[in-house]
């Protein structure tokens, strides 16, 4: 299956939409905070220490803001997927 037809099936199912939605700020998410992690943070008394210095990086700082703002447009996205649920089985019924 190309690529150009997975793009269009993926655009055509709201459910294939919101699900690739979620993977993909999921694993985004996933990388950013293991990439903080191993930049920003190491484990032991030496990476305690060395948070000091690596708290104000503007490296640690863009990765800890972005991973923020994944994770609210992550909840932001259920959010709205469970009220358009809701006015669609409200739909449905009416």
């Amino acid at each position: 299956m190309s690529f150009q037809k997975i793009r269009t099936v993926i655009k055509e199912n709201p459910m294939l939409q919101f699900l690739t939605a979620i993977v993909t700020l999921a694993s985004l998410h996933w990388v950013l905070i293991h990439s903080y992690i191993n930049f920003c943070v190491k484990p032991g008394i030496w990476g305690f220490l060395s948070s000091f210095i690596t708290l104000g990086s503007p490296v640690c700082q863009f990765l800890n803001y972005v991973q923020f703002e994944l994770s609210k447009n992550y909840i932001t996205l259920w959010g709205v997927t469970a009220i358009g649920v809701v006015g669609w089985i409200i739909g449905k019924l009416a």
